[in-house]
């Protein structure tokens, strides 16, 4: 009927796709499949849509825009301030708060094969190791050895969920200092640890 109101909205597509590409890969995004994952016809798809390109092009802006690895916020440039910046970091990581991983190695293996996601992921690569970078510079790393850091960080992250390891949350929170100790440099952080410190004692007199 014509001007009828289509049952689903561009964001439902979109979210069904995200449930495809997660668990099927990129052969599980085809209109059929969406369009009887959502029980529409393949119609409600074009009123949306110009083209699978643009559905694609849009389904790739939503990873980047939801698929968070660190806090949206840049790293303070103080030590005191990176290191409270950092521990927000590793909850998001832990809890999935903002973070989706599959998600992320969804779109990773999709981009091995489509030049438009390899793109997207390149630049996101990217972005977050700059900002890891500034992190390990905040801490006081000259730039050279605070973008080893970064990389060490992320590739250990990225490659613990590649791998599928798995734990509990539990067992991830009482593993994570530890971590942060080695990657960071455990003189560095504690420094950075007791700056914070003195920092809330000064706020809370």
């Amino acid at each position: 009927m014509v001007g009828r109101t289509p049952k689903n909205t561009i964001q439902d597509w979109i979210e069904a796709a995200k449930r495809m590409l997660v668990e099927e890969g990129i052969s599980g995004l085809k209109v059929d499949r969406l369009a009887n994952r959502l029980g529409v016809t393949r119609g409600g798809f074009y009123h949306h849509f110009k083209d699978r390109d643009e559905f694609f092009d849009q389904v790739i802006q939503y990873w980047e825009a939801t698929c968070r690895f660190l806090p949206d916020d840049a790293p303070p440039s103080k030590p005191a301030e990176a290191a409270d910046w950092l521990d927000r970091a590793v909850a998001r990581l832990i809890e999935g708060d903002g973070y989706d991983y599959q998600f992320d190695l969804a779109v990773r293996e999709w981009a091995r094969g489509d030049k438009r996601a390899g793109w997207a992921v390149e630049r996101t690569d990217r972005e977050r190791l700059e900002r890891l970078r500034a992190f390990f510079e905040a801490l006081g790393y000259d730039r050279q050895h605070a973008a080893i850091r970064a990389r060490v960080f992320y590739y250990h992250q990225i490659g613990y969920y590649a791998i599928g390891v798995l734990q509990s949350i539990a067992e991830r929170r009482k593993n994570a200092d530890l971590y942060i100790e080695i990657i960071c440099g455990e003189e560095k952080l504690a420094a950075a640890r007791a700056n914070a410190g003195k920092n809330r004692k000064v706020r809370a007199a």
